[in-house]
């Protein structure tokens, strides 16, 4: 096996986590795990007798992107040439990394660029389908598997589930650690794009994601995917820092800001507590146009 795991974890669900590892461990040669500060540290929590886990350790949260280059780094050193990415509330299905593998060296024996491939992904909480996207001008197509085993192009994968060869990550360059957390897939998604890179659906390969903390049903049939004050602070600001990148396409950021203002009005209308989320929806603003990037500080 060539594939190191990188799983990036900040305070998780204990249970999740260990449901993940256990999935991996006949799938990868090694399970990297970047503990981004958690209390107490995840060295102290999981099992010693775990094969082929490896713990690294950073002394306080530093963000999604800085996590997955830290991880990326361990496994050029472990022997790896390709990493599969993961949050820690994401379980593998089985033979998930087999079957992304094997799309992606297929693609690749045809002479394409790939910079990723990714599973099919559903929620476990209500069984939810995430869509692989083409974006275009006035909608985004939404695609869905005819039958197991498609490859699916679009124009963006998740991190989580993301099979990336790391030549490509040589290429690319890997993940902004400025942007921390949101749209750190979506940068590198369309910086890759912007190359001439391809990305694809496996639809074969599942994995269990555990998207935002929850939906919430709003008037009209629709629903709104549930974050927390501060995490909407770095979805608003890093979104208005990517409309300035050239790279990033004219149609994602028109339709972008018009689901930005619709996403603001049903939270300020249907998710409490609204005073923080107005807060923090002004100081995102704020600091995208001064250009603060990183860490959300006090």
């Amino acid at each position: 096996m060539s594939t190191a795991s990188i799983t990036i974890a900040f305070n998780p669900d204990l249970d999740f986590l260990l449901r993940q590892l256990q999935a991996l461990a006949s799938q990868v040669r090694v399970a990297i795990v970047v503990d981004n500060g958690s209390v107490p540290p995840l060295a102290q929590m999981l099992p010693e007798h775990m094969d082929r886990v490896r713990i690294i350790r950073l002394p306080s949260n530093e963000g999604v992107a800085h996590g997955f280059n830290i991880g990326i780094a361990e496994a050029r050193a472990q022997g790896a040439d390709r990493v599969l990415l993961l949050d820690q509330d994401s379980v593998p299905g089985d033979g998930m990394v087999a079957l992304l593998s094997e799309a992606l060296d297929e693609r690749r024996a045809n002479g394409e660029k790939v910079a990723a491939v990714g599973p099919r992904i559903r929620d476990p909480r209500d069984r939810a389908e995430l869509p692989f996207v083409r974006l275009g001008w006035l909608h985004n197509r939404h695609m869905r598997p005819r039958h197991d085993g498609e490859l699916i192009s679009c124009d963006f994968l998740i991190s989580s589930g993301a099979l990336v060869p790391l030549d490509a990550l040589e290429r690319l360059g890997c993940f902004e650690d400025a942007l921390f957390i949101d749209s750190v897939d979506l940068e590198w998604c369309c910086r890759a794009r912007a190359r001439g890179y391809s990305l694809y659906g496996v639809t074969g390969a599942t994995l269990e994601h555990r998207l935002g903390e929850g939906r919430r049903r709003i008037p009209g049939g629709g629903h709104i995917i549930v974050h927390p004050p501060e995490r909407l602070y770095y979805m608003t600001r890093n979104r208005f820092l990517l409309y300035r990148r050239g790279y990033m396409p004219l149609k994602w950021k028109l339709k972008d800001a018009l689901r930005a203002l619709a996403k603001f009005a049903a939270t300020m209308l249907w998710v409490p507590p609204r005073s923080q989320y107005a807060r923090m929806t002004w100081r995102a603003v704020r600091d995208a146009v001064a250009g603060r990037t990183g860490k959300l500080r006090p």
